[in-house]
């Protein structure tokens, strides 16, 4: 009977990691929104004024700064926790191959580290991307998020104070998704011409902003990357194991359903190695805030493997040269 290596562990840590992690992200949206409150309630409608908006923007953008950089520390430390998940299971499964304790107790040691930092420079995507500039990214996008509030009320006649309420309305993470719409007019730009908005520059078309889930960015882009750890540290362990021959592509019903990607790639057969299996090189990337596993196949029987690890111990170096490679990744 072919052999399963277990991820359970890491599996339940990965998941426990994430919810934790957009409790963690939540909670920081939360407490700038309850600053910008304590601001605006300390002017108050009487007093606020053009200049008050401007000083409120800036506080709110070094406090994004802040948040993010508190963002990046935690998704690095939630990748790692779940890299040292998976090692963990594997030195487990490697003990009940047949593999002396003394020999594994520190194997793929190196792995936690050398998958974040792949991930957090880029190093497995592509377009020169990497953590920081993705972080921000969405600091830049929120900046003119304000921005635009700003110039929208002002056309509109807004008050400072009712502008600045709608401020407060768009850092709210309480708010449901496209909550709140501002709608105004604008002279077209080459972009819109080019997106299809308008038919010419200059001409004036209708312009709408959309309010709520401040968050969600930092929250999408927390679970693709813990997720983007869980995978490649699944295939960094399993990479030089003599035992495995391909990765079978389990999916997620941890959004509550499964989408259609996953579920041609769990169904795939192209390789002719089973369903959902492919080659340890052809393994896809899971999508964006994707929650799906992976198993490695393992044809052999537990005996088998056993019988044949005992031999290769009191066989002198290069009789199984496979077992001598994967066993470098012990040191």
């Amino acid at each position: 009977m072919a052999q399963k290596f277990s991820l359970k562990n890491a599996e339940q840590v990965r998941q426990i990691t994430t919810v934790q992690m957009q409790k963690d992200i939540k909670q920081m949206y939360e407490n700038l929104y309850k600053d910008v409150t304590k601001q605006i309630a300390r002017v108050g409608n009487g007093n606020m004024q053009k200049q008050n908006l401007v000083l409120l923007k800036r506080s709110i953008t070094k406090r994004i700064e802040q948040l993010n950089e508190d963002i990046k520390n935690g998704v690095v430390r939630s990748m790692t926790t779940v890299s040292e998940a998976v090692v963990y299971d594997t030195r487990t499964f490697l003990k009940y191959c047949g593999f002396k304790d003394s020999d594994i107790h520190e194997a793929f040691k190196f792995v936690p580290d050398q998958v974040v930092r792949n991930i957090i420079t880029g190093n497995i995507y592509q377009d020169n991307w990497t953590l920081s500039k993705a972080i921000w990214g969405y600091n830049k996008q929120t900046q003119e998020s304000i921005n635009k509030i700003i110039s929208i009320g002002t056309a509109q006649g807004k008050s400072a104070y009712e502008i600045a309420l709608d401020i407060e309305s768009y850092v709210d993470p309480q708010a449901r998704k496209a909550s709140k719409i501002i709608y105004s007019t604008r002279k077209a730009r080459i972009t819109d011409v080019n997106a299809g908005r308008a038919n010419s520059v200059g001409e004036t078309i209708n312009d709408k902003f959309r309010f709520g889930h401040v968050d969600y960015n930092a929250q999408r882009l927390a679970r693709t990357l813990v997720s983007h750890a869980y995978q490649q540290s699944f295939e960094a362990v399993n990479k030089n194991d003599p035992f495995v021959i391909g990765y079978r592509w389990i999916t997620s019903n941890f959004h509550g359903r499964v989408c259609r990607i996953c579920e041609n790639r769990a169904k795939d057969d192209k390789y002719g190695l089973g369903q959902g299996v492919y080659p340890k090189d052809a393994l896809p990337l899971d999508h964006p805030n994707g929650m799906c596993t992976f198993e490695a196949v393992i044809p052999d029987s537990m005996q088998d493997i056993a019988m044949k690890i005992g031999m290769w111990y009191n066989s002198p170096v290069g009789t199984f040269p496979d077992i001598d490679k994967y066993a470098l990744d012990f040191m």
